[in-house]
């Protein structure tokens, strides 16, 4: 990720107001789409990763399999299958989920930052590696995730949780129409 990086300023409809570089969208803390990835096991485990300590926002804080802004030009699947290959170092085959407004604070909790969330979900067998995009990755079942997330929030992005959610909601009814 750059802040050079070229991006869409988007309004509470999706529709682009302006194209700006990402530095100028965050510090005027713009409307921007962004493709959030969880990436399932057969066993329903789920990856997260552990931001790196250089990450300007939520250093340090685990997160989602994968993640990112989508840049002018972009479509949400495309994204998404870009944050997944630079972050995780695979391609799996992703579903969209959902795209919904994510609303959640700054790091210092003084601003709420929003952005047109495109939630995938994907399964896949292979193992993420580490790389200078993440410092850790940690495969859990999401069940024991999610009580991890209640019981210590604060190790967590703040809208981990409620993205967790809708994407073991859909997890679980694409296991459902499977079988």
């Amino acid at each position: 990720m750059s802040d050079r990086e070229i991006i869409d300023v988007v309004d509470d409809a999706g529709d682009v107001i302006k194209t700006i570089t990402r530095e100028e969208a965050e510090r005027d803390n713009h409307i921007i789409e962004n493709v959030i990835v969880f990436v399932f096991n057969s066993l329903g485990k789920v990856w997260i990763q552990k931001r790196p300590t250089h990450k300007k926002h939520y250093p340090g804080l685990w997160d989602v399999s994968a993640c990112g802004a989508i840049l002018t030009g972009e479509k949400p699947l495309a994204a998404a299958r870009r944050e997944q290959l630079e972050e995780m170092g695979f391609e799996s085959k992703l579903q969209k989920v959902e795209t919904f407004m994510n609303e959640f604070p700054d790091e210092d909790g003084s601003t709420t930052r929003r952005r047109l969330s495109h939630l995938f979900i994907g399964i896949s067998e292979e193992i993420p590696q580490p790389n200078e995009e993440v410092d850790e990755f940690l495969v859990l079942p999401h069940a024991e995730l999610k009580q991890r997330v209640t019981d210590k929030p604060g190790d967590y992005i703040p809208s981990f949780l409620i993205e967790l959610d809708k994407a073991v909601e859909a997890y679980e009814s694409q296991k459902h129409e499977n079988n």
